[in-house]
């Protein structure tokens, strides 16, 4: 089977836009199905993306882009699944294949609504060298609550396929508290090796930053801004895992759910019972939801 490549660059010129009362969302489908926008009034929850286009490999750290079909890195891009080895390929200058194939394509607009959007990839075998193809589904919904998201995938090929899913956004909140009883250390290469029992309580925006791998997390956190603004993040039991990331000095704190760790594919193949690894049967679908949960300051 042929690798098939992505678009070398991904153009997100088009936007498209939902909104209720004061909340507002955009989306960039053509660029990696992205949410670009997040708003309430003038306050902006996660950073806005104003780059109309971009190579594939040098997404801008800005807005919200889907994981599929799966989560983060695996390691050197290369797996094994029911016995038979599989090598994926990586962006430039990235020696682990990454985040999936779905950020770095084109996605359909479908069923837009003033207050809802749905985004489909409807993704071949061998994009990337990722043998299956799939659909994905980020099915994005605006109330007075906030947004949610469901997020569904679908098996199109004639053999079970490993998965993961996620979103990784990039929130403009400076801390983020939850309760978080399983950590997964990683080593030079941002890769696990295992997990141990913790209690995580809090991370923030800091001149060390921070790229951390947790699960056991209830699938709640609330983000906190210096203005008073709060947003409530909550995740369906299929997200038991969650990544925290900023880099050094940056002004950004993307809190990610996603239902596996990095590398989770090699470490379940290890006998690791605990990365959140699942597999779809042919036809099988998987859905998950998430809501961000939106509290602007109080007395506003």
């Amino acid at each position: 089977m042929p690798d098939i490549s992505v678009p070398a660059v991904l153009d997100a010129s088009e936007r498209v836009s939902i909104a209720s009362g004061a909340h507002r969302a955009e989306f960039a489908p053509g660029g990696g199905g992205r949410l670009t926008r997040l708003s309430t009034g003038e306050h902006d929850w996660i950073v806005p993306l104003t780059a109309t286009e971009w190579p594939a490999g040098k997404w801008p750290r800005a807005g919200s882009y889907p994981l599929a079909p799966y989560s983060n890195r695996i390691r050197d891009g290369v797996f094994t699944f029911n016995g038979a080895r599989h090598a994926l390929q990586s962006m430039p200058g990235r020696p682990q294949a990454i985040h999936g194939a779905g950020l770095f394509q084109a996605w359909q607009v479908r069923n837009q609504t003033e207050d809802s959007v749905d985004l489909v990839l409807d993704q071949p075998a061998g994009v990337l060298g990722w043998p299956w193809p799939f659909e994905c589904v980020q099915r994005w919904r605006l109330d007075g609550r906030g947004l949610s998201l469901a997020l569904a995938i679908v098996n199109r090929g004639d053999t079970p396929m490993p998965f993961g899913l996620g979103i990784h956004p990039y929130f403009t909140a400076q801390r983020v508290t939850m309760h978080a009883r399983r950590i997964w250390p990683a080593d030079a290469n941002g890769l696990p090796t295992g997990s141990q029992v913790t209690h995580v309580r809090e991370l923030r925006q800091s001149a060390e930053g921070c790229d951390t791998y947790l699960s056991q997390w209830q699938g709640r956190a609330t983000l906190h801004w210096a203005d008073g603004h709060e947003l409530a993040l909550h995740a369906d039991p299929a997200f038991d895992h969650v990544v925290v990331y900023t880099a050094p000095g940056a002004d950004f704190l993307c809190v990610e759910p996603v239902t596996n760790v990095a590398d989770a594919f090699n470490l379940a193949a290890a006998g690791d019972t605990r990365t959140g690894m699942r597999v779809l049967e042919p036809g099988e679908r998987f859905s998950a939801t998430t809501l961000l949960g939106l509290m602007p300051r109080r007395g506003a």
